[in-house]
């Protein structure tokens, strides 16, 4: 499995010192609605901290810094690559190549 970071996501995470992305999945459930699905974002410090020692993510280092990844399994293609995503300003991580 290789993980790839578009050059627009470099540029940013260099920019803004930014060195490590968090995969994270968030459920629903209730009694009529069921909803998993993949959350992807930059965390800081602290966060890390608390996914690697607490919950216990593994941490795969790359040339573009540290991707968190939950100890549940997901599926994987051969290449994963994270890109970046702007809405009216607001920046946010995309993922292609993992499934739940």
């Amino acid at each position: 499995m290789v993980f790839e970071c578009t050059p627009e996501l470099r540029a940013y995470m260099e920019k803004s010192g930014k060195n490590c992305i968090l995969v994270e999945m968030v459920e629903v459930n209730n009694s009529d609605l069921e909803i998993s699905e993949l959350h992807i974002r930059f965390a800081d410090r602290r966060t890390r901290e608390i996914f690697t020692e607490t919950k216990r993510y593994r941490t795969v280092e790359t040339d573009f810094g540290e991707v968190l990844l939950p100890r549940f399994p997901l599926t994987f293609e051969e290449t994963v690559t994270f890109s970046l995503r702007s809405v009216l300003g607001i920046k946010s991580v995309r993922q292609k190549g993992i499934k739940i």
